[in-house]
């Protein structure tokens, strides 16, 4: 292996670590609890005209997993007014500085709802300061391209959590109903039974006493 190799590894091996770190840092999911017809709302403040905001949500847990959600930007202009919405996602930008408003309600069904939302900074490019080398470039490269991996893995994983949440509760649902139905089918099958049973002595009785 050459030294151009080694010293390639070196860069990205001493970055990696950071880049872990400054992705856990950054993606940071708040879960909410939204009772049946409330509103719950998320504020964030951007501060520089560069930034862009990521904003990713989904519902875990709750009847039909429906909720509404709005993004409203600091000079009180609705960015987005979504209906009846299980997950989505957003990049924020161009708006202005200021204080973002975003917020959910659960009008659709009586059951609580469990909504899982990321706001994050998009991450730019890295920085380079004045000339660069082959190697440094290169490493650039792939540690962007780590960095684009990892990014596409977390949301990945966080989907298939989602998913596995909302089938949860659908299973957990079912089960109930159908142990309810159960009960249901047990008591009509005893009360027909016991018409049965009724209906059947009093034909004989009804007899008896007209022989008699």
């Amino acid at each position: 292996m050459t030294s151009l190799s080694y010293s390639i590894i070196a860069a990205i091996l001493l970055c990696v670590p950071n880049l872990v770190q400054a992705a856990s840092s950054n993606y940071a999911p708040v879960a909410i609890n939204l009772p049946a017809f409330s509103k719950e709302c998320l504020y964030f403040d951007l501060v520089s005209h560069d930034d862009s905001l990521v904003v990713s949500y989904q519902v875990l847990a709750g009847g039909n997993f429906e909720v509404d959600f709005q993004i409203t930007a600091p000079d009180g202009t609705e960015i987005v007014n979504e209906k009846q919405k299980k997950f989505s996602d957003f990049l924020v930008r161009s708006y202005g500085l200021g204080q973002y408003e975003f917020c959910f309600s659960n009008t659709y069904g009586t059951a609580l709802k469990k909504i899982e939302i990321v706001l994050e900074l998009e991450k730019g490019s890295i920085a380079s300061e004045g000339e660069e080398s082959p190697e440094d470039i290169i490493a650039s490269n792939s540690i962007e391209e780590i960095d684009r991996s990892l990014l596409m893995i977390t949301k990945t994983m966080s989907n298939l959590r989602g998913r596995e949440h909302r089938n949860k509760s659908t299973v957990e649902s079912t089960g109930s109903r159908l142990t309810w139905l159960s009960l249901l089918i047990m008591g009509v099958t005893v009360g027909i039974s016991v018409l049965q049973a009724l209906i059947i002595q009093f034909f004989f009785q009804s007899r008896s006493r007209n022989y008699v």
